[in-house]
């Protein structure tokens, strides 16, 4: 036993290593982190060697919960919901048909049994944007984008993940026969249970979080909520991916504001940063290790089949759905944003856990290649060709004024928490005044210096005024709207009254979103 655990902890170890190898690797050459791994790891598979093996639990209940709450604590949730229209469209009612799509193309094509390749459709189809989120990050694409294209991954998992328990449970079952109603009440259940404990596991870790000042309580916290939530929402059946998102959300956006000290924001943040980082690098390189490419080649038409549909199914729900919602916009999704999308709903983790989790089922081998195959194309190819599309669509953001202004706008505020940090401990008597007046002088003159910087960028860059002044408006009509909702509750204003002035904010809200869109 001892033995064991220790031949597992060196495994463990060199691949870190490798991990932080490729790292470096791809500094010096120009090839995607993630896609580094997966190529690295699918080599070192050829060689022979398995390390620690992938399976269900080790993806599900291990990395999933960890990506989940990452992403979706950097989520804001300001941009999710001015895009949740379309995120939800296309992560349930486009991946419900695109599952069907696949399962009814392929069962024509390669003559499988119809709830095999339903099986199939399940397990490929939710997206892991990992290597396209970091690439929008260097290049400084729109973030309305990234929130769209993250957002959608979010949620299409947790669709992704109940459509493939139902169709198993019909193959288990031995049945071809099923209710449609029950299903849509099966899946409503599943989903809304798991938002309902995700708020509920949310809002009490942040309530814990508004009486606590330890950073490191604080971070131990959000990783017992991000476990806890999907291990409680297993074990009743609902959900734990939309579970830890929604808890991931709340705490995000609403726990960072009114319940974390500056210090905890960015102990939380860098702690789940280096969460993210381990668990995408060996999740990576396992899947490139675990691809069995031997047996490609006597699959490979099988294999063919199924990404071209995969891509079809993709294209399908994507410009459709987004083009009918485009029609009750005033501004809709540009042409180049669903490019974008399209291409990049690359699939990952998801379909191999899904996959894992399969035994005893017939064409288990034939679903195998199916699924690596469809996952090793996706990851390469897509995830080679999604830079080259964004340079050609013009949707590289990136301006030297902009990103200085940002850097300096940043010094900026983390200045001014040092100065308000230093006025509480005055107050509180933790410093002599002379240290207190030493310091305040020398950040209110940095404070000064940097204002004056920030200036000379906004004469250089007009724009950068315009965009601020639009954000500033629009923080400003949120906190006009949250201090009705409070006369409302204190009884100040009647419903009525309050519904009237609720009903004008949102018109200039929906009216600066149409504008900026």
């Amino acid at each position: 036993m001892v033995q064991e655990l220790v031949l597992t902890e060196i495994q463990f170890i060199g691949l870190l290593l490798i991990a932080v190898l490729v790292s470096i690797a791809v500094k010096y050459i120009r090839l995607p982190y993630t896609i580094a791994l997966v190529l690295l790891g699918t080599l070192t598979g050829f060689m022979e060697f398995h390390p620690i093996q992938l399976s269900e639990e080790l993806i599900l209940f291990i990395f999933l919960p960890a990506l989940l709450f990452e992403g979706a604590i950097n989520i804001d949730f300001d941009k999710l919901r001015e895009n949740l229209d379309l995120i939800l469209l296309l992560a349930v009612l486009g991946l419900t048909l695109s599952v069907l799509f696949v399962g009814y193309t392929l069962h024509h094509l390669t003559g499988m049994p119809l709830i095999y390749t339903l099986i199939f459709g399940a397990m490929i189809m939710p997206t892991d944007p990992v290597s396209v989120l970091a690439l929008f990050k260097k290049l400084g694409v729109s973030r309305k984008l990234s929130v769209l294209v993250e957002g959608e991954s979010l949620f299409n998992d947790g669709t992704g993940i109940v459509l493939f328990g139902v169709i198993l449970s019909l193959v288990e079952s031995q049945s071809q026969q099923f209710s449609i109603l029950q299903t849509i009440l099966d899946f409503f259940f599943v989903v809304l249970g798991g938002l309902v404990i995700g708020l509920l596991t949310g809002y009490t870790v942040y309530s814990i979080l508004r009486h606590l000042d330890d950073h490191l309580i604080e971070v131990v916290l959000t990783g017992i909520l991000a476990y806890g939530t999907f291990i409680v929402c297993e074990s009743v059946h609902v959900s734990g991916v939309i579970g830890v998102v929604a808890a991931g959300l709340l705490i995000g956006n609403r726990g960072t504001i009114f319940a974390m000290s500056p210090t905890t924001r960015i102990a939380i943040q860098d702690s789940w940063e280096l969460m993210a980082f381990i668990v995408n690098s060996l999740i990576f390189l396992l899947i490139g290790i675990q691809i069995p490419m031997q047996g490609v080649y006597s699959h490979l038409e099988l294999i063919i089949y199924s990404i071209a549909v995969v891509l079809l199914a993709r294209a399908l729900m994507v410009y459709p759905l987004t083009m009918l919602l485009n029609l009750k916009k005033k501004a809709g999704t540009s042409y180049s944003w669903m490019h974008v999308i399209n291409l990049g709903g690359i699939h990952g983790s998801i379909p191999i856990a899904l996959l894992l989790s399969l035994s005893g089922i017939k064409y288990l081998e034939e679903l195998s290649f199916m699924v690596f195959g469809t996952v090793l194309f996706s990851l390469v190819v897509q995830g080679l060709a999604i830079e080259p599309l964004v340079k050609k669509l013009n949707l590289v953001e990136k301006h030297p004024g902009i990103e200085e202004y940002t850097k300096l706008i940043t010094k900026k505020i983390s200045a001014q928490h040092a100065l308000n940090e230093l006025e509480s401990m005055r107050k509180n008597k933790e410093i002599p005044s002379t240290v207190y007046k030493k310091l305040k002088n020398d950040y209110s003159t940095l404070l000064e210096e940097l204002a004056g910087e920030v200036g000379e960028i906004i004469k250089r860059c007009p724009e950068i005024e315009f965009n601020q002044r639009e954000y500033s408006r629009r923080r400003m009509l949120l906190a006009q709207k949250s201090s009705i909702h409070e006369s409302l509750r204190k009884g100040i204003i009647g419903s009525e009254a309050a519904s009237h002035l609720l009903e004008e904010i949102d018109a200039e809200l929906e009216e600066k979103i149409t504008t900026n869109d």
